[in-house]
């Protein structure tokens, strides 16, 4: 039992040994401000260093390095490595616990001293980091032009400390390439297809292997436009029927950006079905009904159906025309023709149903007229070039001859000719009652 509680505490004992000698071996050289570090990879020179970067502007030297005894005082001797000669030269000194040299430029650092009785000697690379990145844009045209990226930088370099062999380190830089936030690209010099119709500013971002990182801006003038256009009209809506009447006056508003005024193309196709019918009888199509130049243009669909309207805008700098194509989403739907005559009507002066009235859409001519129950004509209204406006005026208010006419039956006829070709005739009874 006593060998074996020796053995423990001999092992217990050596094991607060190891950790003691851990604890109090604290020589060191370090840097508290460096944006990254690595470690060396020397072709020849055995043993590895530390490289610590500092990000910063051109020609800045953000060096620092600490160097630490175990705790007791030391005096710390500072050379550079100067690569001409492949040897070290007296940099500086100091007595103290840590020293700290500031303000390092590029090089490599060694500090000696003695510390416990051991001689020490630690080295570290100082490279300060820096990058100007210039994005400029070029082959501009109406398809597409070209973001690049050019870059200057720190010259990332340290020496085989055998043979003086420089040892190049790439700087590693990533690009990134942002528009209003928006990543565009990553990498240096993109392509953007499809420009945008506005002035535009590109943001070029490097970042190089020590996390340093700039931006500039460059700035895209736009030389394409964007076509787009929507329509209304002054026709009222009538909530009954989703689709307007003819004839029917659209005015075409154009909402194009970055197009020369005097460059505008309208094309105003035919009726849809029309373009079908041509186009099933295996002849060449032209689908074209109409082409109109002018900004804000106004039109008069004559006839019911659908049509579809293009715009196309353009935009002229030296040595391009850039043009732009947009489509109505949906088509301008014109109702075909109806007539209708209400059944009875109240002509009694309390504001409600105190008209025959006549509903009509898409008519090119109107002959309505009403009877007596003794074939005379009590009531006639006519027009060729009916326009919709003119169901108003068809209407029969129930006087003759400026006096209200006796309650009862009367007959209609109405005869008419709708503006999608179709003759609409329509006769029947409709009841006054007081």
């Amino acid at each position: 039992m006593e060998y074996v509680s020796m053995v423990r505490w001999r092992i217990i004992l050596s094991v607060i040994i190891l950790f003691s000698v851990e604890f109090v071996s604290g020589q060191s050289l370090t840097s508290t401000s460096a944006s990254y570090s690595e470690q060396t990879s020397y072709p020849v020179f055995a043993g590895k260093d530390n490289i610590y970067y500092y990000c910063g502007t051109s020609e800045h030297q953000s060096g620092s390095l600490t160097a630490a005894s175990s705790g007791g005082s030391v005096t710390f001797t500072w050379d550079k490595f100067t690569p001409s000669s492949g040897s070290f030269s007296f940099y500086s000194n100091e007595t103290g616990v840590t020293s700290v040299i500031n303000g390092l430029s590029d090089g490599c650092y060694r500090v000696s001293f003695r510390d416990n009785g051991v001689d020490y000697q630690l080295r570290a690379w100082v490279m300060n980091s820096w990058i100007t990145p210039t994005p400029t844009i070029t082959d501009s045209n109406c398809q597409s032009f070209t973001l690049n990226g050019s870059v200057t930088g720190a010259n990332y370099s340290y020496s085989d400390l055998s043979t003086n062999q420089p040892v190049p380190v790439n700087p590693g830089y990533k690009y990134i390439w942002e528009s209003n936030t928006i990543l565009m690209a990553t990498i240096q010099n993109p392509v953007i297809v499809n420009p945008p119709s506005v002035t535009t500013i590109y943001q070029f971002q490097v970042t190089d292997r020590a996390g340093c990182t700039q931006s500039s801006q460059a700035t895209y003038e736009s030389i394409v436009p964007k076509a787009q256009f929507s329509w209304k009209t002054s026709q009222p809506s009538e909530a009954q029927f989703v689709n307007h009447e003819a004839p029917l006056e659209v005015a075409f508003v154009n909402e194009s950006v970055n197009a020369d005024v005097d460059k505008y193309e309208w094309f105003l196709f035919k009726e849809k079905s029309e373009i079908q019918k041509e186009a099933a009888g295996g002849a060449k199509v032209d689908s074209i009904m109409d082409m109109i130049y002018l900004e804000n243009p106004s039109y008069t669909y004559n006839h019911t159906g659908s049509y579809m309207v293009k715009l196309v805008a353009a935009k002229q700098t030296t040595g391009y025309t850039c043009r732009d194509t947009f489509y109505l989403k949906d088509y301008i739907v014109i109702d075909t023709s109806l007539v209708k005559v209400a059944p009875a009507f109240t002509p009694n002066g309390d504001g409600i149903n105190d008209i025959l009235t006549i509903v009509t859409r898409s008519l090119e001519s109107l002959d309505f007229q009403v009877f007596n129950r003794w074939g005379r004509v009590v009531h006639h209204y006519r027009k060729i070039g009916f326009i919709p406006g003119d169901s108003k005026l068809a209407a029969w208010d129930g006087k003759i001859n400026g006096k209200l006419a006796s309650p009862g039956v009367y007959f209609y006829v109405a005869d008419a000719e709708g503006r999608d070709g179709k003759r609409r005739r329509k006769k029947g009874f409709v009841e006054m009652i007081h």
